[in-house]
């Protein structure tokens, strides 16, 4: 969660120097910073519960968790990484701070993209390729139903 941090330090010193500001109510600022806070907060939570300590922590490399979140999603700490960044842009209103949240979205996504699917398919084989298929990255797909 580096990213959040940089936005963070990006928005408060844009905001302390004058820099625009995003132009909305505060109240709606703070609504939206406090929705996306607490679903980045609670994806999250449910990412870390779902994979054990080894898993995240990457001592343990030869498991691919599916279950809890990430049977829904395949990113759930990324797309909390995401949300937590937008929410604090949002909650400071500050423009550089929303620039700096969607390159943050853009890192993020080059680096799921071109080094962590590569390597997962390198690792686990046709076995993440069926479960790439089924789950999305950060949405959830609906479950196809065949016509009658």
């Amino acid at each position: 969660m580096p990213w959040v941090i940089v936005v963070i330090a990006v928005s408060f010193f844009a905001n302390r120097y004058g820099l625009p500001s995003l132009p909305i109510p505060d109240w709606v600022g703070y609504l939206v910073c406090a929705f996306l806070a607490m679903t980045g907060m609670s994806l999250a939570a449910l990412g870390v519960k779902a994979a054990s300590l080894r898993v995240l922590l990457g001592s343990d490399r030869s498991i691919l968790v599916t279950g809890g979140i990430y049977s829904y999603i395949r990113n759930p700490i990324c797309l909390s990484c995401i949300l937590l960044s937008l929410s604090v842009a949002t909650g400071f209103k500050s423009i550089i701070g929303m620039i700096a949240a969607i390159l943050v979205v853009a890192i993020v996504c080059l680096r799921i993209a071109l080094w962590e699917e590569r390597e997962l398919k390198r690792r686990f084989g046709q076995e993440y390729c069926d479960y790439k298929s089924k789950v999305g990255m950060f949405i959830p797909r609906l479950p196809r139903t065949a016509n009658k």
